[in-house]
């Protein structure tokens, strides 16, 4: 297997990780992915008053973190079955990541929480080093295979 396959794997692997741990850490307290989010979320927003464009915001901000864990489903699926992954999904991907805060490497956040770290300092570096891990290898794992293809193309 190629080093380009396991990259897709790995990062599928992450993903569906990533997507597991967020339905089952609710249901182990009793509740309800996504709806006890939403649920909760506007119970909680309710109770802040907020209008105007720092509601607004709040509210992106919320829906773009939902947004992400959905389309973990689709970018573990790419990189499972299809072995690659569209640029531009890529791309929204990671923006959104990093508006929601959330690592690619799905064992931070869970190193983070079982080790007991609360330095926002190493949070925020763990988050680099993560998101900088992705881009630079699938962006390399992509050349590799555009350039696989190209090979056999110009055969």
């Amino acid at each position: 297997m190629k080093l380009s396959h396991k990259i897709y794997i790995f990062w599928g692997v992450m993903d569906l990780l990533a997507l597991t741990s967020y339905l089952l850490f609710p249901l182990q307290r009793g509740k309800v992915p996504f709806y006890s989010d939403i649920n909760d979320f506007y119970v909680n927003y309710a109770q802040m008053e907020l209008s105007g464009l720092a509601g607004s915001m709040i509210q992106f901000f919320f829906f773009v973190n939902i947004l992400l864990i959905i389309s973990l489903a689709f970018s573990a699926w790419s990189f499972f079955v299809k072995k690659d992954i569209s640029i531009i999904f890529f791309i929204a991907q990671e923006i959104a990541r990093v508006l929601s805060f959330s690592c690619s490497v799905a064992l931070i956040p869970l190193f983070i929480h079982f080790t007991g770290i609360t330095s926002a300092a190493a949070a925020l570096a763990l988050f680099i080093v993560s998101e900088a891990l992705k881009i630079a290898s699938v962006v390399w794992a992509k050349r590799q295979t555009t350039a696989l293809i190209e090979s056999f193309t110009s055969r």
